[in-house]
């Protein structure tokens, strides 16, 4: 949703509805719930935004969902005010974001918030054994193959073990 920056209402915009994300290659279904208040240029948006995520996990690779949520307490101005002021963002200004052309973009805001209230190492559990360093398997549905006493973290590399002794031949 577009919302016209210069029609939002000296009361504020209440928006609550539901929207579809294109968030890591899914179309995620996602609920928006804001509070828009405008103060000359600035624009301030208060809410919070939930959705049912597809992920993948960081140890085992394994596809699954999680539902996701994040408050929105953010500040925007015009890009237009800083046009022709130094590239460098003041302190003040780290957690401002700009719109443009009079135009606030709710989907925008949406998905870049719940990219961002994701944790860096996304896990399927806790409890996640990963994937095997050596054989590749899922360690959460069978054991490792790999010869007893080979430590599989060692095992990287050994294929090129004495290539470099070799003798080279012009």
């Amino acid at each position: 949703m577009k919302i016209k920056v210069s029609e939002i209402p000296e009361e504020g915009l209440d928006v609550d509805e539901n929207v579809s994300l294109r968030i890591n290659e899914h179309e995620t279904p996602a609920r928006l719930e804001i509070h828009v208040d405008k103060t000359g240029s600035e624009v301030v948006v208060r809410g919070n935004i939930s959705a049912r995520m597809e992920l993948a996990c960081s140890r085992c690779l394994r596809e699954f969902s999680r539902e996701v949520s994040a408050p929105l307490d953010l500040v925007y101005r015009p890009v237009e005010e800083i046009a022709g002021e130094s590239p460098e963002l003041a302190t003040e200004e780290l957690d401002t974001g700009f719109y443009r052309a009079d135009e606030l973009d709710t989907d925008v805001i949406a998905a870049e918030q719940l990219i961002l209230s994701m944790p860096i190492k996304v896990l399927c559990g806790d409890a996640c054994k990963g994937i095997c360093p050596g054989c590749g398997r899922d360690l959460n549905v069978e054991g490792c193959v790999c010869p007893a006493g080979k430590d599989p973290a060692n095992s990287k590399g050994q294929e090129l073990k004495g290539y470099f002794n070799k003798d080279v031949k012009n």
